[in-house]
Parts: structure tokens; C-alpha cells; sequence
């Protein structure tokens, strides 16, 4: 039996009507829903039911970045279950609180069971849990000592370069054009601490994301000769204690963060 896995294959077994009745304005749209798996072929007014539940066992559907996202969570989980807490607390910069993980991100605590469970007073998502539980199994301890080189100087780096630099950095120069003043004075809501560094950049902040991964945010703010620039380094430390993955994940995590905030106490209510 053939399987159906794009929406062009759904949408030549469909009647081409465009009726809407199945909820969206096309059958093309409606192929590109069966395929994401938020509708069934039920809603089609055209199809037999026989043929509709036919049809449906053909039909591949595509896994979501949530799925993929809760797939590594279970499996994280799994390997926190036979992690001796009370041991791991010191190693990454942590507290013990009544059995669970008490861990500081951007000052805010996270709290981590001996199941992988995590609560907060916070909302959490997959661009924080992922990489907190890569964090809890794989930081050695190694302290940093502002020593700070590029995202793609560190190991493993090379395959997640490119969207750091263009969904990371990119994204949060975007920001900091738009709502400079709203931007930094979210930074130092969340514990961010100014330093000088050599680059002379007009801002230079250091925040915390995990208790042993420091992110260090350099801005240089645009004139009439140059365009604005930033860059977020690490610390070299950061090989020792967490994953290139996880890091994009944590400074995409940031970036979404600051945009909700930015919609959410600009005057006009939007990013840009």
C-alpha cells in the first residue's frame, strides 16, 4: 500500500473542490493539515467514510519539533532516574530541597525530582528543560574564568553554528535596534552584570542562564559608518559542562523570552 507523506499526494486523492467546508479555505491547505495531523479526512464532505479511512492509513504523518522535543525530555528523564541527587547538587552549582534539584536560571529557580520532573514558578518549555537535564547529566563542574571565545570554537559546534549566529545572535541585534533601552533594562531584571571588555562594545553584559555556563552579550550600537553588531561568547569552561545543542537552545530559549516581554511592555505592543 503506498504511503501518502507530503501534501501534494494528499491533495491528488482529494476532490479539488474548495468548498471550506472542512474548515480551511482549500484542499491544498487541507492536505498540508492531514500531513501535520491537526485534521482528519472525516472532515471532507466529499469523501466516502470507507474511502476516507482508507486513504487515512496511508497517510504519513510528520513529527512535530514538539514531538521531537518530548522524545528527548522521556529519554533525559530516564537517565536522571539513577542519578544520585544529593551528589550531582555540588558538581553543577546547585541546591538540594527537599529531595529535588533546586537549579538558578537567570535567578529564577528551577526545581528538578529524581523522576526528571521540573516545576517552577516560571513557565517552562522545551528551551529550557532539554537543556537543564543535559546540564544535570553532563556538567563536570569546571568553574569559568572569563575566558570567552565564539559559539563555534567549542566542540560540536560546527554542526549548530549557523543557527546560532543567525536565530541567536542575529535575533537578539535585532532587538536590541528596536528596543534598546527596554531590551537591556529586561537583561538586568534577570541578574545580568556590565563588564569592560577588550572589543570596546557600548554594551557588555554577562548573564547566567545555568550556574556554571555564563553567556557573555557584546553590542555595539549602530552610527553613520557602521551598522550595530552583537555576539554572544562563552566561556571555554562550557565544553566541560554542557552541549553545543543545548546552549542554542538555551540562547533561542532567551531570545523567545525577551520578545514576549518586549510585546508585552512596549508602548505599542509589537517587535518591530
Amino acid at each position: 500500500m503506498t504511503e501518502l507523506k507530503n501534501p501534494m499526494e494528499i491533495y491528488k486523492v482529494l476532490p479539488g473542490t474548495n468548498c471550506g467546508h472542512c474548515g480551511v479555505p482549500s484542499c491544498m491547505a487541507f492536505a498540508a493539515l492531514l500531513i501535520q495531523g491537526t485534521k482528519s479526512l472525516n472532515r471532507c464532505p466529499y469523501l466516502e467514510k470507507n474511502i476516507a479511512e482508507h486513504l487515512s492509513s496511508r497517510i504519513v504523518k510528520r513529527r512535530s519539533m514538539d514531538d521531537d522535543h518530548e522524545e528527548v525530555i522521556n529519554r533525559l528523564r530516564q537517565e536522571v532516574r539513577h542519578l544520585d541527587l544529593s551528589h550531582v547538587a555540588p558538581r553543577i552549582g546547585a541546591r538540594l530541597i527537599d529531595t529535588h534539584l533546586a537549579v538558578t536560571c537567570l535567578g529564577k529557580d528551577f526545581f528538578i525530582d529524581q523522576t526528571g520532573e521540573m516545576t517552577s514558578s516560571c513557565h517552562v518549555n522545551h528551551w529550557l528543560y532539554v537543556p537543564l537535564l543535559h546540564y544535570i547529566l553532563e556538567c563536570r563542574g569546571v568553574e569559568p574564568k572569563n575566558d570567552w571565545i565564539p559559539f563555534s570554537e567549542l566542540p560540536g559546534a560546527a554542526e549548530w553554528s549557523q543557527y546560532f549566529s543567525h536565530r541567536c545572535e542575529e535575533a537578539l541585534r535585532q532587538l536590541a535596534d528596536a528596543h534598546r533601552e527596554l531590551l537591556f533594562e529586561i537583561l538586568f531584571l534577570f541578574g545580568a552584570q556590565a563588564m569592560t571588555t577588550a572589543g570596546k562594545a557600548d554594551h557588555s553584559l554577562v548573564i547566567m542562564p545555568l550556574p556554571k555556563v555564563p553567556f557573555l552579550i557584546n553590542y555595539w550600537q549602530p552610527d553613520e559608518a557602521f551598522p550595530s553588531e552583537l555576539n554572544i561568547l562563552l566561556d571555554r569552561s562550557a565544553a566541560h559542562n554542557i552541549n553545543a545543542h543545548s546552549i542554542t537552545l538555551l540562547a533561542r530559549g532567551l531570545v523567545e523570552m525577551f520578545r514576549q516581554l518586549i510585546i508585552s511592555h512596549s508602548r505599542e505592543g509589537k517587535l518591530f
